[in-house]
Parts: C-alpha cells; sequence; structure tokens
C-alpha cells in the first residue's frame, strides 16, 4: 500500500514539474548514450563470452590461494573481484549472478562476494570525478584508492564469520592445459557464443539505460522539493547521490573544498546510489541474494570509504 501511494505522489509530481522532467529524462538518456553505453557494453560483451569460453574458471583456478586464504570464497570468486575492480558498477553485480548461475558460486558466497565487488570503476573516478568534477587527478587517485581499500578491506572483515575451506593449488601449467581445451571445445561455437554475448549484453543495457533515465528524473523532482526543505550544500548533495552517484557527486564538487566534501564524496561513490542498486538488483533477481543484507554492506563501504579518505588526505598532506 506504501509504495503504491509512492507510486502515485511520483506520477503528480512529474505533472506538477512537467519542464524538469523534460530535461531531466532527456539528461539521463544522453548520459546513458554518450557515457554508458560505449563504456560498458564492450566490458559485457567480452565479459559473457569469457565465462562461455570457460575463463572464469581459469582465472578462478588461478586465484584461487588468494581468495581463499584471504576472502575465504572459492577461485571463481576471482573473476567477480578482478571484473568488479576494473569494469565498476553494476558489472561486478552482473559477474556474481553468472557465476552463481553457472553453478560456481553458493548463494552465500554470491551474498559475500557482491557486498565488496560491485565498485565504481577507475574510469569513472578517476576521469569523471577526479578530473571532471574537481580538476585533480590526486583528488581522484585518494578517492579511488580509499574506494579500492575500504572495498577490500570489508571482503575481509566478511571473511571472518565464513567457514575456512581448505585451500587448493591448481598449478598453472595443468590450468593453461585444460582452458585450452576447453576454448578448444568451444570454438566450433564462437559465433554463436558471440551472438549470444552481443544479445544478453544488449537487452541488459537496455535495462540499465531505462533505469538511468528513470532516477534522473527522480533526482531532479526529489531534489526540486528537498532544496525548500535542507537547502543547498553538504546534505542536499549526499541526497542526491543516495538516489544518483553522479549527480550527487556533481553537486559535492561544486561546494567549497573540504575534507568534509572530499569524505562525503567518497561515502556516495561507494554506496552507489539507488540508481546503480535497482540495476545490481536486476541483475540478482533469482539468485537468492538478500538486497537488504547487500544495501548494508554498501553503508558499511560507504562509511569505511569515508574514513580512509580522511586518512590518505593527512598523510599525503603530511608529506
Amino acid at each position: 500500500m506504501i509504495i503504491a501511494v509512492l507510486v502515485v505522489l511520483f506520477n503528480v509530481f512529474l505533472l506538477i514539474f512537467p519542464q524538469i522532467v523534460l530535461t531531466a529524462a532527456r539528461d539521463g538518456l544522453l548520459l546513458w548514450f554518450n557515457n554508458v553505453l560505449p563504456s560498458l557494453l564492450p566490458f559485457m560483451i567480452a565479459s559473457n563470452m569469457l565465462i562461455s569460453l570457460g575463463f572464469a574458471k581459469f582465472l578462478g583456478d588461478l586465484l584461487s590461494p588468494v581468495m581463499q586464504k584471504i576472502f575465504r570464497l572459492p577461485g571463481a570468486a576471482g573473476f567477480g573481484l578482478v571484473t568488479g575492480l576494473t569494469s565498476g558498477y553494476p558489472m561486478g553485480a552482473k559477474a556474481v549472478a553468472d557465476l552463481k548461475n553457472s553453478g560456481e558460486l553458493t548463494t552465500q558466497e554470491a551474498q559475500h562476494l557482491l557486498a565488496f565487488c560491485n565498485n565504481a570503476g577507475p574510469v569513472f573516478i578517476l576521469g569523471v570525478v577526479g578530473v571532471g568534477m574537481f580538476g585533480s587527478t590526486q583528488v581522484g587517485y585518494v578517492l579511488w584508492a580509499a574506494h579500492i581499500f575500504a572495498a577490500l578491506f570489508l571482503g575481509i572483515l566478511l571473511s571472518i564469520k565464513s567457514v575456512k575451506k581448505e585451500i587448493v593449488f591448481v598449478p598453472v601449467k595443468e590450468n593453461l592445459i585444460k582452458y585450452r581445451k576447453n576454448r578448444r571445445s568451444n570454438m566450433h561455437s564462437v559465433g554463436k557464443i558471440l551472438g549470444d554475448a552481443v544479445k544478453n549484453a544488449m537487452e541488459s543495457m537496455a535495462i540499465i539505460g531505462g533505469l538511468i533515465i528513470f532516477f534522473s528524473v527522480t533526482v531532479a523532482v526529489l531534489e526540486t522539493i528537498s532544496q525548500e526543505i535542507i537547502g543547498e550544500g553538504i546534505l542536499l548533495g549526499i541526497f542526491a547521490g543516495l538516489v544518483e552517484v553522479t549527480g550527487g557527486a556533481r553537486r559535492l564538487a561544486a561546494l567549497e573544498p573540504s575534507i568534509l566534501t572530499l569524505a562525503s564524496v567518497a561515502f556516495v561513490l561507494a554506496f552507489g546510489g539507488f540508481s546503480v542498486h535497482a540495476q545490481t538488483f536486476h541483475f540478482t533477481t533469482g539468485t537468492g541474494i538478500k538486497n537488504g543484507s547487500y544495501l548494508l554492506a554498501k553503508i558499511l563501504h560507504g562509511a569505511l570509504a569515508a574514513v580512509f579518505t580522511i586518512l590518505l588526505w593527512w598523510v599525503l598532506r603530511a608529506f
């Protein structure tokens, strides 16, 4: 009943602010077309193909000692971690869902991995936020380092309650032989693998595009209303970032530079915003992963990222 009331209110606001809605929808569409589509689509296609060709298993065997000893997760989880750290959200979530659906991870393992692998990509933090919003590569590197340290630290914290498993090390030579055999067995169907990868990626990108447009409109409407309540400042920037990460980071970066502003940006980037979470939930639907547990983990990730940002900034200032 509450959700239905909120949806009705949202539609009323759409009618009250038609110009704001139109502008926000256009901005969201351009953001998806000019930035998100070209940056994520190649990674999605490549990720789908790598899993189909057995590369995820290959990488998992190589990373098995590290993943099991540090995070108490199977080696296959290494593929999800690497994808999330390099490609950015929601690619980490997609990788986790694919590993769960292919039987490489249990539901509990997928829940654990998703909590710290679905992160902002380095291109976004260093380029868009660091250089584009703050005009500083140093700020970008501080935010990125804090982001990664916080994610890995969170993964270690969550591993404390995990059941310790025996570490199985597969020699590199044996691993390569297995991968080459699997790759040769799939070469005859490479056309189908490529076609399926493109189809899956385009379907996912269409859904991501729709969510970006929807949340761009949501942010614009909520900002218009909330400005009258909480005014301009850090609170409004954080509020906007909780809904959509890019808009929130942009608002915070436009404020007077301070360590508090930087920490707030770090929190917003690590949390991800509900626009990203909606994309994440699209991929994890049917996997058994609990959305509530994931959101709690992202809040903790945001808090850790803010703390690490302050510490790193103080260290840099000291030298």
